[in-house]
């Protein structure tokens, strides 16, 4: 495919935004009666409502010109289907299959990830019903009350929003905390009021070689034995998320309680996987899987859609709408 910026539609835009530079929103509503009708898509659970950009009919023609020439159809394809789209890492590209509930196998590398992703799934929704429920006890026998993710990128910030975002429905029966910065400070002030009888440390990496992530485990993990002067409670107060479970072990992170992470998901769509391990203690793990439904009721407008009427597609080209041109 050649440069985009010698597409014709890239072309086109870029003339187009010189014209729409000196329009005013105002003038555009009061030109057009109908502009909400035409720049809204809804869905049963979704209104996007996106009149309020700087766009005409034309805008969006170009746009959807831009984004067929570009074969963004083709490439959603090769996405779903499991393809190394991932060039730089000659990866798949696959966090949808982690919200994909119907089941249909899904081959990478000869291997039906499907089944890895239900049997994951199960071990997140035991897990968090253990911890929810009292049932997982630290090591004086004491329940665990706070939980502490300490992960750095996408292993922070998509468990965070979620959190953030989706509090009211939390109730409040653990609190979770997040560190990522290397500045010790910050560990310092969420482990000042907590007890560290009833504390759990969530370790999310995929290597479990991340410098940030691995300096703010050891500071946990000295924090906690300095406690109970005893190495071995590290057994009831860590679980690591990671693809190197080898690493986590030499931590003193048992087997039994490394969560798989896998190669074909990009940190910063991770908090579909076990990465939302926090999220799903947080807010329980029936709205936990509500949140994958939401995500999979999306993916299949995604692929089922015409460009010109899909959500996230429209989304995507406002953004570069707005930044580019």
């Amino acid at each position: 495919m050649q440069s985009r910026e010698n597409l014709n539609s890239w072309q086109q835009l870029t003339k187009h935004a010189q014209l729409m530079k000196n329009q005013q929103m105002k003038d555009l509503f009061a030109k057009d009666s109908q502009r909400f009708s035409k720049f809204s898509i809804k869905l049963p659970s979704i209104l996007l409502d996106y009149s309020k950009n700087a766009i005409t009919e034309e805008t969006i023609t170009l746009l959807t010109d831009l984004a067929k020439e570009c074969e963004v159809e083709k490439w959603r394809e090769k996405m779903f289907s499991g393809e190394r789209i991932n060039k730089t890492e000659d990866r798949a590209v696959l966090h949808t299959a982690l919200r994909d509930h119907s089941k249909r196998p899904l081959w990478v590398d000869g291997k039906n990830i499907s089944e890895d992703i239900e049997k994951t799934l199960e071990q997140v929704k035991k897990f968090s019903e253990d911890i929810r429920q009292g049932l997982w006890r630290g090591y004086s026998g004491k329940r665990i009350t706070d939980i502490v993710n300490i992960g750095v990128g996408g292993s922070n910030l998509g468990p965070q929003m979620v959190t953030e975002a989706l509090k009211r429905f939390s109730d409040n029966c653990v609190n979770v905390h997040y560190v990522s910065n290397v500045d010790g400070t910050q560990i310092a002030e969420v482990l000042r009021p907590l007890n560290p009888e009833k504390v759990l440390f969530i370790v999310p990496s995929k290597t479990f070689t991340t410098t940030e992530t691995m300096l703010n485990a050891k500071t946990a993990i000295k924090w906690l034995t300095a406690s109970s002067f005893d190495h071995s409670v590290i057994e009831k107060h860590f679980i690591a998320i990671t693809a190197n479970k080898e690493n986590a072990m030499k931590y003193g992170i048992s087997a039994a309680n490394v969560f798989d992470m896998w190669d074909w998901v990009g940190g910063r769509f991770s908090l579909w996987s076990t990465i939302g391990l926090p999220i799903a203690i947080n807010l329980g793990f029936d709205n936990f899987k509500a949140l994958l439904d939401g995500a999979y009721e999306i993916d299949c407008h995604f692929c089922n859609t015409p460009i010109e009427k899909n959500i996230p597609v429209i989304l995507a080209l406002l953004s570069l709408w707005n930044y580019t041109f």
